[in-house]
């Protein structure tokens, strides 16, 4: 049997693991799809797909558990299908609270464990779902009750002892076994009717594995895999398990019609006082139960499986095939230079021997001219045996232009590749938004339901593409966001009649590209932000003094600060605190900024703005001192020069003004310990931030922008205080990435400490 077919084999696992989410993410978005057209059988045909599909590849890697219960849930949708049950509110929220289970059970395989908790209450629900007219032999597979199966007239199963393999294949296998446990053949007749009948095969073979050890099947295991109908199976297996525990093991309603076990050997176990235990009889090992490490380390690997589009690998080998063609012609180049080389030195040696001959005629020539022979003659000749000197590196001269030409042409032409490689590369990268947009209809639908709240998720540009590790980190920000929208932006059903708005609210959610950037806006038509209470919360909590004049977008700010939140009370939801701030440390973390604009009565609206990857980013080269230091360009407002009578202190700390807006200064060579000249006649300044939220960072120089790649730090390096990674430049030379936020982060505490001391000593 295949490495690969083993339901323990790593790759497989995580091949599973990686369509098994997508099949919930199918089986879930096309429920909410019928909860609101529920006539819709494109979506009830998606629906029993993703389940089908779902059982049969849990039960080829032995998860059981996971196909059973998900064969209960196909029974009801394949009852929706036939008409036999209508779509209701009850319906949707059973199959949901179903899918939640499946996750579960999905998740605990993930991590290597089995998922342990009751599903009685589940399983009865959903058989109850199911009109008595539609129940048939298909049933419920995990309500089945084994049962002897009626034998048929001819089948595979009433064949005498003697047949099947040939003798001397039979001795190989109770050669194969130790301690001379019985081998039985279990002829199995699979039901062709069955929508599962060219996997029954498999399933047989994951439910007998856990009673012995299968050492053959006819036809061969692989062929099972195929999808192909099998009428008859025969399983060799070696169990100490009697033959009734083996035949009711393989009675599935659902997939076979018959089983027969046939021993095929007369050899019994030998009687031992405490015979060793087969793998499959020892006490289940983290290995034996739930696929163990493999499975574990596979579930985390599933998250990292990119679906790219063929087109894509296609361009992209293109590339690789220029590339290959202009790597021969820098060969080639390589080589003329090599040749020219040659010619310089050969023409060289032939110069320094002329050259070395003039000056050894000269004095001969000399007193050619004291014995009165005319310098015309002594010009004409040196003219005619050293003249040539001038035009010996004539030729090397026109071969070398012509070489560079060709390699400057060459070097643009690999320049361009290499961006086109660049830029298919980060297209392989990028998936759609869609990923985490599609979770969200299911968390509007709950949170609506257990708020009394009517709400309308709009989504729009869920096509918009983006790198995988940055939307891997953007769920929690977004999540926080929308359910800070329904909470306290949504109004109540009473609250939205008494002002004339519709019941139903809106929370509309869309990405959309700038440039490369990606905007995300997450909007809602609720009550707005209430100014004046942000205002009190924030002078409850010490953040601002009563007497601080604010204006409405520095108010909105405040809710970004650690454990702000104006709710009067404190439930499953909102209330703690927790929550925004962690949407802005998440996005800034992500090197991108958010942004709060309200209206009252009219809604609320938070805009994401994030680089499209994290790879590779636009960066402001900055000197200080000897060391070179890079600026993410998305967070630079401005760079300006000030001259050093400019900058002022207010309690101890630097501030310079800037078209009547104070900004706080960041000296950057201070910050990390860098010996420079401070007294210079100009300083250059780099502001940083967001139009709410900015400083000024000291420079010695500016160098200009360059496409940066960065590079993680290890080690004693990690924790270096704003400092988010590192990048070689093209002479070598290495260059820190700031981290804007934290830098941010920690100008915002020196202004916060500032003002605290300015209160207490006014007091």
């Amino acid at each position: 049997m295949s490495d690969y077919l083993d339901p323990n084999n790593e790759e497989l696992l995580k091949d599973f693991f990686s369509e098994a989410q997508m099949q919930v993410d199918t089986l879930e978005q096309n429920i909410l799809v019928l909860e609101n057209d529920g006539g819709n059988k494109d979506a009830v045909d998606e629906i029993f797909r993703a389940a089908h599909t779902l059982k049969g590849g849990s039960a080829t890697v032995e998860m059981m558990e996971l196909s059973h219960f998900t064969h209960m849930v196909e029974d009801v949708l394949d009852a929706i299908r036939s008409d036999k049950l209508s779509v209701n509110e009850d319906v949707v929220d059973t199959l949901l609270a179903a899918i939640d289970i499946i996750k579960a059970m999905l998740g605990q395989r993930m991590e290597g464990a089995v998922y342990q908790e009751d599903t009685s209450a589940m399983e009865d629900t959903l058989e109850a779902l199911i009109p008595e007219g539609a129940k048939g032999k298909k049933g419920s597979a995990a309500k089945a009750k084994p049962a002897a199966a009626p034998a048929p007239a001819a089948s595979a199963g009433s064949r005498p002892s003697d047949g099947g393999l040939p003798e001397k294949e039979l001795q190989e296998l109770r050669e194969s076994v130790d301690g001379g446990m019985p081998i039985y053949r279990i002829s199995v007749v699979f039901d062709e009717s069955s929508l599962m009948n060219t996997v029954g095969g498999i399933q047989i073979y994951a439910a007998l594995k856990g009673d012995g050890t299968v050492l053959r099947t006819v036809p061969d295991f692989e062929a099972l895999y195929e999808d192909v109908f099998h009428p008859t199976v025969d399983y060799y297996i070696a169990s100490t398990k009697s033959p009734e525990d083996l035949k009711k093991r393989v009675i599935m309603p659902d997939v076979s019609l018959s089983a027969d076990v046939v021993d095929i050997t007369v050899a019994a176990p030998a009687p031992a006082p405490a015979p060793a235990p087969t793998p499959t009889e020892a006490a289940p090992s983290a290995k034996s139960v739930a696929g163990g490490e493999d499975a574990k380390k596979a579930g985390k690997e599933a998250g990292s499986i990119l679906r790219v589009d063929s087109k894509r690998i296609d361009d992209l080998l293109n590339l690789v095939s220029e590339t290959v063609i202009t790597k021969a012609t820098f060969n080639q180049i390589s080589y003329q230079f090599g040749d020219l080389l040659n010619d310089l030195h050969s023409i060289e040696t032939v110069y320094r021997e002329k050259i070395k001959a003039l000056f050894d005629s000269l004095p001969d020539y000399l007193d050619s001219i004291r014995e009165g022979r005319s310098i015309k003659d002594i010009r004409k000749e040196i003219n005619e045996d050293y003249g040539d000197i001038f035009t010996l590196f004539d030729g090397f001269e026109t071969s070398l232009k012509t070489n560079m030409g060709k390699f400057r042409a060459t070097s643009q032409n690999l320049g361009r590749i290499t961006g086109e490689l660049q830029e298919g590369v980060m297209r392989i990268r990028m998936v759609p938004i869609s990923q985490i947009f599609s979770r969200f209809p299911r968390l509007v639908r709950d949170l609506s339901k257990s708020l009394n709240k009517k709400i309308n998720l709009v989504i729009e540009g869920e096509e918009t593409e983006l790198d995988k590790s940055v939307i891997e980190d953007l769920l929690d920000p977004i999540m926080h966001s929308v359910r800070n929208s329904i909470d306290h932006g949504i109004e109540s059903l009473e609250e939205r009649r008494a002002v004339g708005k519709p019941e139903e609210g809106m929370v509309l959610l869309r990405a959309t590209n700038e440039g490369n950037m990606i905007v995300i806006e997450i909007s809602d038509d609720g009550k707005g932000i209430d100014v004046e209470a942000v205002k009190a919360k924030a002078v409850e909590r010490g953040l601002i003094s009563p007497n601080k004049l604010l204006n409405d977008v520095e108010a909105f700010n405040l809710i970004f600060e650690p454990g702000f939140s104006t709710a009067k009370t404190i439930t499953s939801i909102s209330g703690r605190g927790v929550g925004l701030d962690v949407v802005r440390r998440s996005i800034e973390k992500l090197n991108g900024t958010v942004t709060v604009t309200s209206e009252k009565e009219k809604g609320t609206k938070f805009l994401i703005k994030l680089p499209l990857t994290l790879a590779i980013i636009q960066g402001l080269l900055v000197r200080v001192g000897e060391e070179i230091y890079s600026i993410p360009i998305t967070s630079v407002i401005e760079s300006l020069r000030i001259k050093p009578e400019e900058i002022q202190k207010i309690d101890n700390y630097e501030v310079f003004n800037i078209r009547n807006d104070v900004v706080s200064l960041l000296r950057l060579n201070r910050l990390f310990g860098i010996r420079t000249e401070e007294q210079q006649e100009y300083n250059f300044i780099v502001i940083v931030g967001t139009a709410e939220k900015k400083m000024g960072f000291m420079v010695d120089s500016l160098i200009g922008e360059e496409d940066v790649v960065i590079k993680p730090l290890r080690d004693q390096f990690t924790n270096s205080p704003g400092i988010a990674g590192a990048s070689i430049l093209g002479d070598g030379s290495v260059s820190l990435i700031i981290d804007v936020g934290q830098l941010l982060e920690l100008g915002l505490h020196q202004e916060i400490e500032a003002r605290r001391v300015r209160e207490t000593h006014s007091r």
